[in-house]
């Protein structure tokens, strides 16, 4: 390709070394926008894996969405457009990109969906990556909420300065009374792991998407290979604690993690999360990423989160209504089945709608007749 070409094309995983070359064009991507990542989606069914890209000189913008089919509706058969599970959304090779750049890439991407029959487009955003330029002017971008990561870039007692105070003494307690937290680079303890995650999931009660199986984190380790990384807690010899993390392109993500109902008292999670901050800082990452709460919320897993920094990201969503017609007709076909079958959707902001999770329709109670 010559430096004033310029191009636009749809990768799948299957072309696993062109859809890396396209993030090696990128400023800053995340593993959330791997292709190894998107195919074990594809394994749990969760869509097609597609990576839209442009590429105009120097410049390259690029987009990961999983397709996924629709109930016909009139007969004619539909998809939509989601991320994957974590933070997406898309990638730019320059933080300022020229206007017709972005235009260019908006309207070949809204061709290459029509031609997809995608009705709508929906992705989660990534806090640490400038997302929203690229998108404005197609769909809207919603503020979700905000999420906590640690600036791997301040000194090590500047870091440790903004823990809460309630934090470092336990840590601190932790380490005196034998606890140990230690990365186990050959995976011996996944299936630990595995248990405590879903003891967890139970003790919280997790939606059932939340549930992933040891096969899932098995695949999801050979997948990743260094990019993942298991840490473990040890109390008296037994795993008290222990989480997945993953570490690309200086950005270290807490994944997925849990700590065993016996060992609730003891806070092993602190012990686990500040190795964890350790390690990022020896690795050389510039940010480690918590996260936010349950949905987006400042609830109490955002609240425990926001002990370990003061620092803040936005979080934000991307929803986009490609072909306004035949949504407005999924949705309206939605609502009359809930209404056959008694049920409502639990939420009123839900994107998209006709996907909505519902539950049994409230009934309102009668007024009381007065004499």
């Amino acid at each position: 390709m010559t430096r004033d070409a310029s191009q636009f094309f749809a990768l799948q995983t299957t072309q696993h070394q062109e859809w890396k070359g396209v993030l090696a064009h990128v400023a800053q991507h995340d593993f959330y926008h791997l292709p190894d990542y998107h195919r074990l989606a594809e394994e749990r069914g969760e869509g097609t894996a597609h990576l839209f890209a442009y590429r105009d000189g120097d410049y390259t913008i690029a987009l990961p969405l999983l397709l996924r089919p629709l109930e016909a509706s009139n007969g004619e058969a539909w998809s939509d457009a989601t991320s994957v599970y974590g933070y997406a959304g898309p990638l730019a090779s320059h933080a300022d990109m020229p206007a017709s750049v972005v235009r260019t890439f908006q309207g070949a991407l809204k061709d290459a969906l029509i031609e997809r029959r995608v009705v709508a487009a929906f992705s989660r955003l990534h806090p640490l990556i400038a997302q929203d330029g690229i998108l404005a002017g197609i769909g809207e971008c919603r503020p979700a909420g905000q999420t906590v990561a640690i600036d791997l870039q301040l000194p090590l007692e500047a870091q440790w300065a903004q823990y809460r105070g309630a934090f470092k003494t336990r840590i601190n307690k932790l380490r005196r009374d034998g606890a140990v937290c230690l990365r186990d680079e050959d995976r011996h303890h996944l299936g630990d792991f595995v248990n405590i995650y879903h003891e967890t999931m139970r003790r919280v009660d997790a939606h059932g998407s939340y549930f992933f199986d040891e096969d899932y984190f098995v695949r999801l380790a050979s997948s990743l290979g260094p990019k993942l990384q298991l840490f473990v807690v040890t109390v008296g010899g037994r795993v008290a604690a222990a989480s997945v993390v993953t570490i690309c392109e200086g950005i270290v993500q807490y994944h997925l993690g849990g700590t065993g109902d016996a060992f609730l008292n003891l806070s092993p999670m602190l012990l686990l999360l500040d190795t964890v901050r350790l390690w990022a800082n020896e690795q050389g990452a510039r940010a480690l990423h918590f996260g936010g709460g349950v949905g987006a919320r400042e609830d109490s897993l955002f609240h425990f989160k926001a002990g370990f920094s003061d620092r803040r990201h936005d979080f934000s969503t991307w929803r986009w209504v490609i072909v306004p017609g035949v949504y407005a007709e999924l949705c309206r076909e939605r609502v009359r089945t809930d209404l056959a079958a008694g049920r409502e959707p639990i939420s009123a902001d839900y994107f998209p709608a006709y996907r909505c999770p519902v539950r049994p329709r409230q009934q309102v109670a009668a007024p009381a007749n007065h004499p």
